[in-house]
């Protein structure tokens, strides 16, 4: 398939167990990675809507041919799965909408009652960060964990919701934890936005994967360290490790330890591979510190991002180690 102009393409997979992936690609600077939106069936036949892509033709046409949009759930306050979410909603007036506390943007933020947000776009519920707060029409199905922070010196809150799909045992991750495989060559959806030469080069995928994550492009011979570290596991990214763990390491292993207590046997997950099989145990190994033994030049990028956010007070102070 030939690069696709001025747009991007959306491949539908379906996942099993009622749920499905919308995939994208992600480009930025020299970052080249895929994104997904998840969707899961819901008992009464209708859908459940997390982190929503760019809503192009190709993407609502393929979404509305498998059912009606009852919840539209934005479960992150990372930019690059909040950018569509309003021109995405707008697209579904009458599906429910539920978001992370914690959203800034242009207009103001959201806080933990729906009626605080000045976003572009409506809120009908804030996702719950206990038991004891309001719980989505969903809740009989889906159970929630919402890891909130947050941190001072930072540009606003970090957030991000798991989901427990009780029915099939399946948690949705939107960062959280990745399966990166070890491929020949880049998946398909690639080659809608790169020509054959690049495509085609065994190269491209280890540095796609290696720049997606932040770490060193570090090759010796035909073979990349960094990559062959991280790929073929379930991995917690790098640099989410360096630059979100690290600042927050006491409420990062607490809503590990509450999301790991689910009994799920599979993820589903916003980039990389998805789904994978997965146990609790090898959540909680993939947020120890340098779990894959990741070399010390392998996090030379990542370092030195991090000292001149320290050097020059960019963000919260650094409470942890991830070497």
């Amino acid at each position: 398939m030939p690069p696709v102009p001025f747009g991007r393409a959306t491949y539908r997979y379906d996942l099993g167990k009622g749920a499905y992936a919308f995939e994208q690609l992600l480009r930025f600077s020299n970052v080249s990675a895929t994104i997904r939106m998840n969707v899961q069936r819901l008992s009464n036949g209708k859908l459940w809507v997390v982190a929503p892509v760019a809503p192009t033709g190709e993407c609502l046409s393929l979404l509305k041919e498998i059912g009606e949009v009852e919840h539209l759930v934005l479960p992150v306050t990372a930019l690059e799965h909040k950018a569509f979410f309003g021109p995405f909603q707008r697209n579904f007036p009458d599906a429910t909408v539920w978001a992370a506390p914690g959203q800034y943007g242009p207009f103001g933020s959201l806080g933990f009652e729906p009626r605080s947000s000045t976003l572009p776009f409506r809120v009908d519920g804030v996702l719950p960060r206990s038991p004891k707060d309001p719980q989505p029409p969903w809740a009989a199905e889906i159970a929630t964990k919402t890891f909130y922070v947050d941190l001072p010196g930072n540009a606003g809150p970090v957030c991000e919701a798991a989901f427990f799909h009780k029915a099939s045992r399946t948690l949705f991750v939107t960062d959280a934890i990745s399966y990166i495989p070890r491929l020949d060559r880049a998946p398909d959806i690639f080659r809608t936005s790169f020509d054959d030469k690049v495509y085609d080069d065994p190269d491209f995928w280890p540095k796609s994967v290696l720049q997606a994550v932040f770490l060193t492009l570090r090759e010796e011979g035909t073979r990349w360290p960094g990559y062959e570290a991280i790929t073929n596991k379930v991995v917690r990214a790098p640099i989410l490790a360096a630059f979100a763990d690290i600042r927050a390491p006491a409420e990062t292993k607490a809503w590990i330890r509450d999301v790991t207590a689910w009994p799920f046997e599979r993820v589903v997950a916003a980039h990389f591979a998805s789904p994978f099989r997965c146990t609790p145990a090898e959540v909680r190994a993939a947020f120890a510190q340098n779990p894959n033994h990741l070399d010390a030049r392998d996090w030379r990028q990542l370092d030195d991002l991090n000292k001149v956010i320290v050097a020059n007070d960019l963000g919260a102070p650094v409470r942890g180690d991830y070497h």
